[in-house]
């Protein structure tokens, strides 16, 4: 799917070309007028503006720095007015040595309207002014007093009169001005600016040093030659730099989008707690590593994940963004002030994080859901397994104590009845039996009292020489030791069912930090029905208990069974039992 076309892109093409065919006009009138000069001076005087109108043609049309591309356009542009002073014509001549000096208030513009293209207070706009005015002034001042004719150019000697030279040393003192301001900001700049912005900067700071020195080579009357290596140094450096610094930046905000457009896969890789891992992968996203995730307390104040509390004195440097889901604040993300200059890739990563946030939120609902009907269904099986126990197992074997009377009786008595009471006794026995195994597997009252290796061994006896276990000695919560057993009950069940009398079992139990990994494995024929009521249940109960279940079980292959369980109940902090 091609992405659309930005609105103003017909507007952007035809003020690109109009411009480049203007200063193509300015370049081919003005080439060649004035002594013969080595042809990378003229390269560099006649080609300075080109980059900078198409990378500003760029920057307009994809919108995020329209107001800096704007500025890049209007200074490859208005660097074009000086070669008007070659016209014969003395409207153009006038304009072209009035102007001749304004890109270099464009340049000022420029560098204190970064990253966002607006000035941002009464220094930078008083600077910018100041810039404007010394550019123009200064040259309109000269043309009045000292009368030049045309032509004039770059390669053309002329007398450094006293307006020329005042000229020169104001721009020098604009230069060390604006060089001091931007180190003061650079060094005193918030870490997430200095870390987008410092390739920028970097670049103004260095061709403004050789605007100082352009000028003053000027100032100082330095031969013809001199002044025209320093401006081709001044020209190409600033040219190449700032379109580069531009790049870089670029490529530096596309890296976070990227980071951005990757969040939820960053989640998947940290091993931490999801809202803990959700704000490391935040803060890597748009790269602001004091970035934290603030959540309401009971009382309403803002919390940390940390637990620290947040007073409601917010420092400057610091801004709390919203973390909004329809008509819900899920939380509030504290960040370094400076992301707000990123608008969009900030706020793409916010409502990024509040979707996940929010996902996370329907887990946890689902995931609790789960867990009260698996204890409700615990609680039911516990209630069951006691009714039996203590109800109907205890009133047979009253009935079975009677009928071994009745029976002694008979058989002193020789009676023929003593033959079917003994088989009504036997019955009775296996029906008791019967019902023990029914209650044992409903919840097996040794899993409460001794624990899970106790009641595997239990299982085991009941199947002597063909079930080994190995279940590391602890305890676990209750609720997750009935899972376990229920996975290995169901395991052994199936083994015995379709891997035959014959079959090997091995139930392993062990420690995964501060999970658990519980394996069955048998060395029946396998090709076990995994979409079977059995294995389906299972996997349900195990993925209710916050776990996961896997079966493989080829072709001849025997089957097995791996439960992963975490060491709790999800949202239980209970002790061992």
């Amino acid at each position: 799917m091609r992405s659309p076309v930005p609105r103003d892109m017909p507007l952007v093409v035809v003020v690109t070309l109009l411009t480049l065919a203007a200063v193509t006009w300015a370049n081919v009138a003005s080439w060649g007028v004035g002594p013969p000069s080595p042809l990378w001076v003229d390269l560099a005087y006649h080609g300075f503006g080109y980059p900078l109108i198409i990378a500003g043609a760029i920057l307009w049309a994809r919108g995020a720095r329209s107001r800096v591309g704007v500025l890049l356009l209007v200074l490859g542009t208005v660097y074009y007015l000086s070669f008007l002073r070659v016209s014969e014509n003395e409207a153009l001549f006038a304009v072209g040595f009035s102007l001749a000096y304004l890109y270099v208030g464009v340049f000022a513009h420029l560098v204190f309207s970064v990253p966002s293209g607006r000035l941002r207070g009464r220094i930078d706009r008083a600077y910018v002014t100041a810039s404007y005015l010394a550019c123009v002034g200064t040259q309109v001042g000269r043309y009045l007093t000292d009368h030049p004719e045309a032509p004039w150019n770059y390669n053309i000697g002329q007398v450094n009169t006293r307006w020329a030279i005042a000229g020169s040393l104001v721009l020098a003192a604009l230069g060390v001005a604006g060089i001091a301001i931007v180190l003061r900001r650079l060094l005193i700049a918030l870490a997430v600016r200095r870390r987008r912005t410092g390739p920028v900067w970097a670049t103004f700071i260095a061709v403004g040093v050789l605007l100082i020195a352009s000028a003053l080579a000027s100032a100082t009357g330095r031969a013809l030659s001199t002044q025209l290596s320093v401006g081709v140094l001044m020209l190409g450096g600033a040219a190449v730099g700032i379109v580069v610094a531009y790049l870089v930046s670029i490529g530096m905000q596309w890296r976070r989008e990227l980071r951005i457009a990757e969040l939820p896969a960053r989640l998947g890789e940290l091993r931490a707690p999801p809202l803990m891992a959700l704000q490391t992968a935040l803060a890597e996203a748009v790269g602001d590593p004091t970035l934290r995730l603030l959540l309401a307390g009971g009382d309403g104040a803002l919390v940390a994940l940390s637990g620290e509390r947040v007073g409601g004195d917010q420092a400057p440097a610091r801004t709390l963004t919203p973390i909004v889901r329809g008509a819900d604040v899920l939380g509030i993300v504290e960040h370094d002030a400076a992301l707000t200059e990123t608008g969009r890739a900030t706020a793409s990563a916010i409502a990024l994080t509040g979707l996940v946030m929010e996902n996370m939120r329907l887990y946890t609902q689902v995931r609790d859901s789960r867990r009260r009907l698996l204890e409700a269904e615990l609680a039911e099986r516990r209630r069951i397994e006691r009714d039996l126990h203590d109800g109907a197992q205890q009133g047979f074997f009253v009935v079975l104590t009677l009928l071994g009377l009745a029976q002694k009786q008979a058989e002193a008595a020789g009676s023929p009845g003593a033959e079917l009471l003994a088989d009504a006794k036997s019955q009775l026995t296996d029906a008791i039996n019967a019902l023990r195994e029914l209650a044992q597997g409903l919840h097996p009252r040794s899993l409460i009292e001794h624990g899970l290796r106790e009641t595997v061994a239990e299982l085991a006896r009941r199947h002597p020489g063909q079930l080994r276990y190995d279940i590391v000695n602890r305890r676990w919560p209750r609720d997750v030791e009935s899972t376990v057993y229920f996975v290995i009950a169901e395991g052994v069940t199936n083994a015995l069912k379709h891997a035959g009398p014959g079959a090997a079992i091995d139930v392993q139990v062990t420690s995964d930090g501060d999970g658990l990994v519980v394996t069955v494995t048998d060395n029946g024929a396998g090709g076990a029905n995994l979409s079977g009521g059995g294995l389906r249940g299972l996997t349900e109960r195990v993925a209710a208990a916050g776990g996961e279940l896997t079966v493989e079980s080829p072709e001849e292959g025997g089957t097995r069974l791996v439960a992963r369980l975490p060491g709790e109940f999800p949202g239980d902090r209970e002790g061992e039992q």
